[in-house]
């Protein structure tokens, strides 16, 4: 990752045209923009095969979690335009891929199956998708393009594109019924 990726990054997390004025107010305002701020440098410091810059990048993380309560791994891919408006206990496990335009609600956690034994598999959210509060997406499942995962859901299977998944065990509900 370069300086000018991070700055790209930066700049697609800011909602609106990107400017200085926006900027500020976001970082002064924004938690969801702080969060995605603090990871993405963070991200960039952990990158670095220097010891004082990973010591940097350990200190946002440290920051993240005790602020805000999220732990979010280095190690995932985190899209553009990410939404979070409520932005409390999210974990974002190593592997998990999130790709543009997700919004995600407070208290939601992408993990592997965490099984004795097995390689770790690691949920991919596609584009578009709307993930409610308390949400848990755990293994290597595809949550597809458009889907909504409802409130407080364990989700352990692959959900097709543009349908809504909930509860548990989870249940999926096709757009068209």
């Amino acid at each position: 990752m370069t300086l000018q990726t991070l700055i790209e990054e930066i700049k697609g997390d800011l909602r609106g045209k990107p400017s200085l004025p926006l900027f500020i107010k976001s970082y002064f305002y924004s938690a969801r923009f702080r969060i995605l701020l603090n990871h993405r440098i963070g991200k960039f410091f952990y990158k670095r095969n220097n010891f004082l810059f990973r010591q940097l990048a350990l200190r946002y993380k440290y920051r993240l979690i005790t602020k805000r309560g999220c732990d979010i791994s280095y190690d995932c891919s985190i899209g553009k335009g990410l939404r979070l408006p409520h932005p409390l206990g999210i974990v974002i496990g190593q592997g998990v891929v999130i790709e543009d335009d997700v919004m995600i609600f407070q208290q939601v956690t992408f993990g592997s199956h965490g099984k004795k034994g097995k390689d770790l598999e690691y949920p991919t959210v596609k584009r578009g998708v709307k993930i409610f509060a308390g949400a848990k997406i755990i293994g290597g499942v595809v949550i597809g393009e458009g889907s909504v995962i409802g409130a407080n859901s364990l989700i352990n299977i692959d959900v097709p594109s543009g349908s809504t998944a909930y509860g548990t065990p989870c249940k999926i509900k096709q757009k068209d019924q």
